[in-house]
């Protein structure tokens, strides 16, 4: 039972979760959509065809979305914290970290950090990924919504890949607004929830 549940909240949750928080995103930042839309129609013409995604290089071209991607599991990490257990006496700087010790990393705190990521910090911009992670920020260690180094979450790219079909597809069909009934808020259920759900008006693009 714990594996199937660990598989189901870290392989499924987490992409519709980081689907989810992309959109509601974009809903409040319209002119995102309309750079993402353009981006996608140009590197993907043929999105409409069922053999339009066996290219997958293809995706690698789509910069923007990447960064889009890249900017709201900034804001809004699907796994809100990483633990480590020390295996034998360390030290961090100048502190002692015993052995046995469990050490709880909380991204949000990695993230969210001014210092890190500069007096923007709490806006959403996905320019600032624009030369990538290691460019982002002041420290790219401290960006960790799929963890960082051996413990790496090994679906990363099944996911990123997952979401970027999945965001290509709703965007060139459809405009998102935020509905007058959403209410943010951020709940931490094992993993980062809109709390009363993502109510968005929807509307069909004549293409």
């Amino acid at each position: 039972m714990d594996i199937c549940s660990n598989i189901y909240f870290a392989g499924s949750e987490t992409s519709a979760l980081l689907v989810t928080w992309t959109l509601i995103l974009l809903a409040k930042h319209p002119h995102w959509q309309e750079r993402l839309r353009s981006e996608i129609h140009d590197t993907l013409p043929n999105i409409s065809s069922p053999h339009c995604f066996q290219d997958m290089d293809q995706f690698r071209k789509l910069k923007l979305l990447t960064m889009v991607i890249q900017e709201s599991l900034r804001l809004y990490p699907p796994g809100l914290t990483a633990a480590r257990e020390a295996l034998e006496d360390m030290k961090i700087g100048e502190m002692v970290v015993p052995k046995g010790t469990n050490i709880w990393v909380l991204v949000p705190a990695m993230h969210g950090d001014a210092e890190i990521w500069g007096e923007d910090v709490n806006e959403f911009n996905p320019k600032r990924f624009e030369g990538g992670i290691s460019e982002a920020c002041k420290y790219p260690q401290a960006y960790l919504p799929f963890g960082l180094g051996s413990r790496i979450c090994v679906g990363q790219h099944f996911a990123l890949i997952e979401a970027k079909i999945i965001l290509s597809i709703l965007l060139s069909n459809f405009s998102f607004s935020i509905s007058p009934n959403y209410r943010h808020c951020p709940t931490f259920k094992m993993l980062l929830v809109p709390k009363y759900g993502a109510p968005l008006l929807v509307s069909k693009l004549c293409l």
